[in-house]
């Protein structure tokens, strides 16, 4: 048995252990001392564990409990009009808390299977809107990680894919600005106009320029909408071509030392006029390059407020690793950076340069 399930079965038996003890505390207490209507904690906080049927048992269990107890008191007390009052008040006021908390079990359950259904529904809409990434293609080999920032979503604005065309692989990575079904759109149309266009469009700034327009004609020319976007073009001698559209510069791994790829002709986001012009470098065996959204660099610890450190991350993560394991400590690290909790959307691309060409595959 899991840890998570031990823990899971402790949370659902406390409201038990709280009938007991408050009905063992008001025997002890004596006559004077009443404090039985307290068991009505127990299905209420049933409520927010376990379900309506078994918040239903607690909630009898509860009323049983606070009846045994009262007429208890009534027989060791002294008997009164007004103590008879008050047991009748005490126990109406746990079976009305009682039903409360089964009302309330009802609408978290259905609350939750509403919340699943839609996670499920994201996941297949990040499924069809990002196809995964080739694990292995004309000698580079590659891998994806998307982690969305809201838990009952698992996509946003962030979008990437990688594709072989007759120029070499042709990379892109961007994030859409902004959140919700419109940010998703415009990836989507960006990632189908990217598709569309890689195997056409010798040039790589021809290609940028043409997603250029795509944001600007669908954001109607109001500057409100736009992407940014890095393109890279890699061919089997290892000849980068690198664009980019005011997004992150991506991260060289190399011999253990982490470079930002910076370019010197930077262009705005996509749909706010690009007039791009690809900058060159030479990827060697082995190198390795990390191609992200601003969700990495924006992650905070959230006892400190500060920002991860991404370059000692990445570095510590892929020194000596190889993909798609560095990715994988890099993740590691984020979560932990984190606690698992982000305010942004985060997708990650790393690539490396294998030692030989290897025949292409998919993951």
């Amino acid at each position: 048995m899991t840890l998570g399930r031990i823990r899971s079965r402790a949370a659902a038996l406390l409201p038990l252990v709280i009938i007991v003890a408050v009905c063992v505390i008001d025997v002890a207490g004596g006559p004077g001392f009443v404090v039985i209507a307290l068991v009505v904690i127990a299905p209420l906080l049933a409520a927010s564990i376990v379900g309506p049927r078994l918040t239903g048992i607690y909630a009898m269990a509860a009323f049983a409990g606070a009846g045994a107890v009262s007429i208890w008191d009534q027989i060791v007390g002294p008997p009164s009009e007004e103590n008879q009052t008050a047991m009748v008040v005490r126990l109406v006021g746990v079976a009305l808390g009682g039903g409360i908390a089964v009302a309330a079990s009802v609408v978290r359950q259905a609350r939750e299977r509403r919340m699943t259904a839609l996670v499920q529904v994201a996941e297949a809409a990040r499924r069809a809107i990002l196809n995964p990434v080739p694990a292995v293609v004309d000698g580079l080999r590659f891998t994806a990680m998307y982690r969305s920032a809201a838990v009952e979503a698992a996509v946003g604005g962030d979008l990437y894919e990688v594709l072989d065309t007759w120029w070499g692989v042709r990379l892109l990575v961007g994030d859409v600005r902004g959140k919700g079904l419109d940010a998703v759109r415009l990836a989507n149309r960006v990632l189908g106009c990217f598709r569309a266009l890689a195997g056409r469009l010798e040039d790589p700034a021809e290609l940028v320029a043409a997603l250029d327009s795509e944001v600007a004609r669908l954001g109607r020319g109001n500057g409100e909408d736009f992407v940014t976007a890095v393109v890279a073009q890699v061919d089997h001698a290892g000849r980068m071509l690198l664009l980019n559209a005011g997004h992150p510069d991506p991260l060289l791994v190399r011999a253990g030392r982490v470079t930002a790829l910076g370019v010197p002709n930077r262009q705005p986001p996509l749909g706010l006029g690009v007039a791009p012009r690809a900058a060159p470098f030479l990827l060697f065996q082995s190198d390795q390059v990390l191609f992200y959204t601003d969700g990495l660099v924006e992650a905070r610890n959230p006892r400190t407020r500060e920002f991860f450190p991404v370059i000692p991350a990445v570095q510590n993560a892929f020194t000596d690793a190889r993909l798609p394991e560095g990715t994988a400590r890099l993740v590691d690290a984020l979560i932990e950076w984190t606690d698992g909790s982000l305010s942004d959307d985060i997708a990650l691309v790393a690539m490396e340069r294998l030692v030989a060409r290897v025949r292409a595959s998919t993951s």
